[in-house]
C-alpha cells in the first residue's frame, strides 16, 4: 500500500512538471521510470490515466502544439516506431476527449493536440471530465486497487461533485483559450547573434555575467546576508523589433537557465476572481521550479504593457477595480521576489511609478546606430557585401525586427525566382516595411548610380 503522506503536497501541476524534466530525452530509461514512479502513481489516482497517456498528455502540456509520432520520438529521443507501438494510447486519448487528431496538410501525417479545455484544466490543478462522457468512478476505484490504491485514501476528483460541475462550466468558456504559461528549456533555444548599440551592450553583458550560475549565487547570498532583498526583476523596455524578446532568451540560454514565458493576454479571465487566481498562480509556480530546479528559471512577462500601467483612481466599475487587484499582487509578488524576472514593454509613457523601484535594473533598446545597423544587413543577408550593408543601413531607419523581415522577404523570393533580389528590390521590401510612415530613402553621393546585383 503506498501511503496518503507520499501524496500530501503534490499537485497534479508540479507532477506534470517533474515528469516533463524526466521525459526530455530520457529514452524511456529504467531511470526514467523509476525517477517518475511517484509522480505517476499520483496522476494515475487524479486523472485516470495509464502511464504513457499521462506521458504523452504532459508531452503535449509543454509543447503546447500538434505533435506528430516522429515528434514524440524526438522528444523522448527514441524512434518513431517505438512510439507507434503505444499508438492505442493515443487512440484512447482521443475516445477520452483528452486529445484530437488530424492530418498534417504539409507533413501528411496524423497529428495530435491536447484539448484546449484540457489545458486550461490542467494548469489549474483540475480534473478534467468532458460533459458528455461521464466516467466510472467505480470501475476507475476498482483498477486503482488493483494497483495497490486503496478507495478511501484518494480522491478521484479534486474537489466534489457540485465543484466538478462548476469547473466544467468554466472549462467549455475557455475551450478556445491557451495555457497561461510555457515552460520553455534553455536548451531548445537557438543561438542567435545579436547586435547593439554601445550603451545597450554593455548593460546587457553586465546583467548577461551576473546572471550567471555560480556569479548569482554568490551575489544573492550577500544580498541575503546584508539583510537585502535577493530577488532580481529586470525591465526591458523600448520601440518594437529592437531585440527585447530575444535578448532574454539568449541570456537564458548563455546562463543555462529555462524560462517560464506567460502569455500576458491570457492573465485576464471573464470570471470574478479568475484574473487575480491565474497572477498568484504564475508566481505559486514560478517559486515550485526554483525550488526544483538545479538552476534558478527565468520568469518571463513579455509584452507586459497591461500590468504595468498606472492603477486607476476613484475606481467605480468591477473591471477596474480587476485590473488594480492584479496590479497590487504583481506588485506584492514582485517585493517578496527570490528569483529572477524580467519583463519587457513598448510603453512607458503609462508606466506606474510603484514598479519603478522594484525593477532593479531598467535597460532601455534603441533603434540601431548607423554602424550596428550595418551589421545586422551584413548577418542577416549573407551575401551581401559590407558595401551594400553600409548603404541600405543609411537609406533605411529599420529596426532589427523590420530588418529581419526584409530578409526573409529576399529568401521567400529566392525561393520562388531561384535568384536573389537585387538591390532595388531589397529597397522596395525596405519600403513596404515603413507602412504609411513619410520617410523617403533618400541618395547619397556616390550612390547615386548604385544599382549592383547581389552576389
Amino acid at each position: 500500500m503506498i501511503e496518503q503522506t507520499v501524496f500530501e503536497n503534490m499537485t497534479i501541476v508540479n507532477a506534470l512538471i517533474q515528469i516533463i524534466r524526466q521525459a526530455l530525452n530520457s529514452q524511456l530509461s529504467d531511470d526514467f521510470w523509476k525517477n517518475c514512479e511517484t509522480h505517476l502513481n499520483y496522476l494515475r489516482s487524479q486523472l485516470g490515466l495509464t502511464n504513457f497517456q499521462i506521458l504523452f498528455v504532459s508531452i503535449l502540456v509543454e509543447r503546447s502544439c500538434a505533435m506528430s509520432c516522429d515528434d514524440f520520438a524526438s522528444y523522448l529521443n527514441i524512434t518513431a516506431f517505438e512510439v507507434r507501438t503505444h499508438g492505442n494510447e493515443l487512440d484512447e486519448l482521443v475516445n477520452k476527449k483528452w486529445v484530437t487528431q488530424e492530418v498534417s496538410t504539409l507533413r501528411d501525417e496524423i497529428e495530435y493536440k491536447l484539448a484546449p479545455e484540457v489545458a486550461t484544466a490542467l494548469v489549474n490543478n483540475q480534473v478534467f471530465v468532458p460533459t458528455d462522457v461521464e466516467p466510472d468512478v467505480e470501475d476507475f476505484h476498482n483498477n486503482a486497487a488493483d494497483d495497490d490504491y486503496a478507495d478511501d485514501e484518494y480522491d478521484f476528483y479534486v474537489g466534489d461533485t457540485d465543484d466538478r460541475n462548476d469547473s466544467n462550466d468554466n472549462n467549455d468558456a475557455a475551450a478556445d483559450e491557451c495555457t497561461l504559461f510555457r515552460c520553455r528549456s534553455h536548451e531548445e533555444i537557438q543561438k542567435k547573434s545579436l547586435f547593439f548599440n554601445p550603451s545597450e551592450q554593455q548593460q546587457i553583458e553586465r546583467l548577461t555575467k551576473l546572471l550567471g550560475v555560480k556569479k548569482f549565487g554568490s551575489i544573492q547570498s550577500r544580498l541575503e546576508k546584508e539583510g537585502m532583498r535577493k530577488g532580481f526583476a529586470c525591465l526591458f523596455y523600448g520601440g518594437p523589433g529592437t531585440g527585447k524578446t530575444e535578448t532574454v532568451l539568449q541570456i537564458a540560454r548563455q546562463t543555462g537557465r529555462d524560462v517560464l514565458q506567460v502569455d500576458m493576454s491570457m492573465l485576464r479571465s471573464k470570471w470574478v476572481g479568475e484574473s487575480e487566481k491565474n497572477i498568484s498562480n504564475v508566481f505559486a509556480y514560478y517559486r515550485y521550479l526554483c525550488d526544483t530546479s538545479e538552476v534558478m528559471p527565468i520568469l518571463f512577462f513579455n509584452e507586459a504593457d497591461a500590468i504595468i500601467s498606472k492603477r486607476k483612481e476613484d475606481v467605480e466599475s468591477s473591471v477596474d477595480k480587476m485590473e488594480n487587484t492584479m496590479q497590487n499582487i504583481i506588485l506584492q509578488e514582485m517585493e517578496d521576489l527570490d528569483g529572477i524576472l524580467i519583463a519587457t514593454t513598448n510603453l512607458m509613457c503609462n508606466f506606474d511609478s510603484a514598479f519603478e523601484r522594484r525593477f532593479l535594473y531598467k535597460i532601455e533598446f534603441h533603434k540601431p546606430e548607423l554602424a550596428v545597423k550595418a551589421r545586422i544587413w551584413k548577418s542577416m543577408l549573407k551575401k551581401i557585401s559590407k558595401k551594400d550593408a553600409y548603404y541600405l543601413a543609411t537609406q533605411f531607419d529599420l529596426s532589427g525586427g523590420q530588418i529581419e523581415n526584409v530578409a526573409r522577404k529576399r529568401t521567400v523570393n529566392y525561393v520562388l525566382t531561384g535568384k536573389y533580389a537585387t538591390l532595388n528590390e531589397i529597397e522596395d521590401f525596405c519600403r513596404t516595411e515603413t507602412l504609411g510612415n513619410s520617410q523617403k530613402p533618400y541618395r547619397i553621393a556616390g550612390f547615386s548610380a548604385y544599382t549592383e546585383k547581389v552576389e
